[in-house]
């Protein structure tokens, strides 16, 4: 079955006691009606699945006779007609269910003139079942076979789960026809490239994947980044930052950078209650407090700088990331909240800050943040971090704490004038993405495939 990964909660650092409690995630929901495709059973109406044919009651098993229809067969109905275009299959190292990050946004924009299977990475554990779901319109996501646990850490069982995986899509896919096109943003899927008959190859490098896996194994997740580069047809990059840092390829990365919708963040629309209560200015984050992209040092240092500033830090965190903010009174921390409720957070802050360390091991990123504060009209602060130094935006950087401290006073003087608010609006709808659809597609038709 689908995993839908829990994210830890995270201890308030000050209790707000005026305040409500912060909101939690939510599991996303249902998208598509009755009930799932398993394994032997049929994906969509008329079409069996593994070559076994639907009949009314059980589907036959292995080793035993069909059990008999009880019931009256009714009429025979015509098989669905299938969409034009060409297949994506998408096989990603986020869960189709997280549903608000880079791999789903591109997902729905490739769904406008292909069909798209998104498939989930496997678990940690075994699962012999294969189900398939619509999540919307030309878009299905799958939860994949893997037929031995432990696949992240042992090479042979990676590769045996993704063949099976691959063999168990290539005969589902057969039955609705169409050019492929294969597309990887998860190293450890290098081994399905080859085994879906695809037309080509696209390896998105969203992030480095071993900068995430503990260093024991992360000669395995390099060992898949370096496979997935040499073959790929296109490779593209989330960052500007990220090129000069994969493996050498026969064809230089294209950064397709990261976006935002900002048909979500918009300028009007609720303001979440509570935030009402906090002392003004209210500096607002949202994202992960953690060792690896978060400079806690950083924020605990502004903190005590401007005690009558409030910083707002929305999201998952760990001990150690929140360990530099214990005893600040002005530094509140929340648990994450459904991406829905992100834009009703951030009209009520005044600064949006992105304190991500320099020079630290995952400081290619290109946050999408950043054009998410943007939508919403609010001055953005930021470290240098490479791809926002390169960026062409109205943010402030800064590095140092007291930099930081006077940037974010010149923020203030500059939040609510009307020029500068339309001004980072329209660098965010430059950004978007549909943009980035748009470019894509043109870089998808240069490549001839899944059409």
């Amino acid at each position: 079955m689908p995993v839908t990964p829990a994210m830890p909660p995270a201890p308030a650092m000050q209790p707000a006691p005026a305040m409500p409690p912060a909101h939690t995630a939510q599991p996303a929901p249902r998208f598509a009606p009755g009930r799932a495709a398993v394994l032997g059973r049929a994906a969509l109406p008329g079409a069996p699945v593994l070559g076994r044919a639907p009949v009314l009651g059980r589907a036959p098993v292995l080793g035993r006779a069909p059990v008999p229809a009880t019931r009256p067969v009714p009429a025979t109905r015509p098989a669905p007609v299938e969409p034009a275009g060409g297949w994506v299959v998408i096989f990603s190292g986020t869960p189709w269910r997280v549903g608000a990050h880079r791999q789903h946004a591109l997902a729905r924009q490739l769904a406008g003139d292909r069909r798209v299977l998104f498939v989930d990475p496997p678990g940690l554990g075994a699962n012999w079942r294969t189900t398939v779901r619509q999540a919307a319109d030309r878009i299905w996501y799958v939860t994949p076979p893997a037929v031995l646990p432990a696949g992240r850490w042992l090479p042979p069982v990676n590769r045996l789960n993704r063949w099976v995986a691959a063999a168990v899509l290539r005969r589902w896919l057969d039955r609705r026809p169409g050019t492929r096109l294969l597309w990887i943003d998860e190293d450890l899927a290098a081994p399905a490239i080859g085994h879906l008959d695809e037309a080509a190859v696209v390896y998105d490098a969203t992030d480095l994947d071993w900068t995430f896996s503990r260093r024991c194994n992360r000669w395995h997740l390099r060992a898949g980044l370096r496979a997935a580069v040499r073959a790929a047809d296109l490779v593209l990059a989330s960052s500007s930052a990220l090129p000069e840092r994969l493996p050498t390829a026969s064809r230089p990365a294209v950064v397709l950078a990261n976006g935002c919708d900002p048909t979500r963040f918009t300028l009007q629309g609720p303001t979440t209650p509570w935030l009402r209560h906090l002392p003004r200015p209210v500096l607002g984050y949202l994202g992960a407090v953690d060792t690896r992209a978060f400079d806690a040092d950083l924020v605990a240092a502004v903190a005590r700088l401007r005690p009558e500033w409030t910083f707002l830090l929305v999201g998952p965190s760990t001990r150690a990331g929140r360990a530099p903010l214990a005893g600040l009174p002005n530094v509140r921390l929340y648990d994450p909240v459904p991406f829905d409720d992100a834009p009703a957070i951030l009209r009520g802050c005044d600064v949006g800050v992105i304190p991500y360390r320099v020079g630290g091991l995952v400081d290619y990123v290109h946050p999408k943040k950043c054009y998410e504060y943007l939508a919403m009209g609010k001055p953005v602060v930021a470290t240098p971090i490479p791809a926002l130094a390169a960026l062409d935006a109205p943010i402030l950087l800064a590095a140092t704490a007291p930099e930081f401290v006077a940037a974010v006073e010149r923020a203030l003087v500059s939040a609510g004038r009307p020029e500068e608010v339309a001004r980072r609006r329209a660098v965010a709808e430059r950004n978007s993405w549909s943009v980035r659809g748009e470019q894509l597609r043109g870089l998808l038709d240069g490549l001839g495939a899944a059409r």
